[in-house]
């Protein structure tokens, strides 16, 4: 009989775990040892002071994670165990996008979310390849690739290369297409246009056009989805693009048809302004000392953020 098993060891060895005189394993990311060669999960939970009414059990194995009740016995040389998981019920799905917006570290869970584009979606493991996001997506890996956005950067993702979902900082994936002149409707992107806003554009689920009006350039996101109040669930909404952009600010957001609020309450710094033969709602939004235009930072898609952001405070204000 064998003194000390390490039940992790074990698993990323890909062999049985003996009887032993003593088991290591994880629980979340820390180790603790047990002498008993069948634990309950009552007892996993006396191990680090949690109980079944407020945390659950998962026990990830080769083929997943596992729900573990806390009368349920585990028989630790026959499970194949790589962790336990024991963590408070509203920690079972991670929303990895709001963890890169908070600040905080994704812990180890039973699933995520993960932010594809404009849309989320969930995953149960903590790797993830470049072929498996796009087509977790609904895209062909023989025709897009993946770009990755974290706090440490922006970088192109290879099919086969994984990300730990719980250890690189992620914020989102952007599925780039690799045809360049796929999804443009009417007109080729600006040249001022960095490599992420022609990412960002590829990305936008419907038309996006690109107008010239004399000496000013526009883009123009069809359908742009609103917040829930407005008279309208969409509208185009319209960016006016600088001439010297991206060390020029993107300022203000421009719709058709014009926006208003169910509730008749007034939307203050309105004015109108003639596009495409429309009139365009001006909204005179601008960015605060706190939050100035960076070229190093923003782009095309912070402004459109900054866009959804004020659409959603409007309901804030009065």
């Amino acid at each position: 009989m064998k003194n000390n098993v390490n039940l992790n060891e074990c698993y990323n060895s890909g062999v049985k775990p003996e009887i032993a005189y003593e088991y290591e394993f994880y629980i979340n990311k820390e180790i603790y040892k047990t002498r008993k060669q069948v634990i309950t999960g009552q007892e996993l939970h006396e191990m680090i002071g949690t109980n079944p009414q407020t945390h659950f059990i998962r026990m990830k194995l080769p083929d997943g994670k596992k729900l573990v009740g806390s009368k349920v016995e585990v028989n630790l040389t026959e499970c194949g165990i790589e962790r336990f998981i024991i963590l408070s019920y509203d920690q079972e799905i991670i929303d990895i996008h709001d963890c890169y917006c908070k600040g905080v570290n994704p812990v180890i869970t039973y699933k995520y979310l993960i932010k594809i584009n404009k849309d989320k979606y969930e995953v149960e493991q903590e790797t993830i390849t470049g072929k498996e996001i796009i087509v977790l997506a609904g895209e062909s890996p023989d025709k897009n690739g993946v770009r990755m956005f974290t706090k440490s950067g922006k970088k192109m993702l290879g099919l086969d290369e994984s990300v730990d979902l719980t250890k690189s900082g992620v914020e989102r994936f952007v599925i780039v297409p690799l045809d360049c002149t796929e999804g443009f409707a009417i007109a080729e992107p600006f040249k001022q246009f960095t490599a992420e806003d022609i990412s960002y554009i590829k990305s936008y689920t419907t038309q996006v056009d690109f107008i010239e009006k004399g000496q000013t350039c526009w883009v123009v996101f069809r359908q742009f989805k609103l917040p829930d109040g407005y008279n309208v669930a969409e509208a185009d909404m319209a960016i006016l693009i600088p001439k010297n952009y991206p060390l020029g600010r993107l300022d203000m957001f421009y719709f058709n048809p014009a926006l208003s609020r169910k509730d008749a309450k007034p939307i203050g710094a309105l004015t109108s302004t003639t596009l495409e033969g429309k009139n365009y709602q001006r909204w005179s939004r601008h960015r605060t000392v706190a939050n100035k235009w960076d070229p190093e930072v923003d782009n095309l898609e912070s402004q459109v953020m900054l866009a959804k952001s004020c659409l959603e405070s409007e309901f804030k204000k009065r």
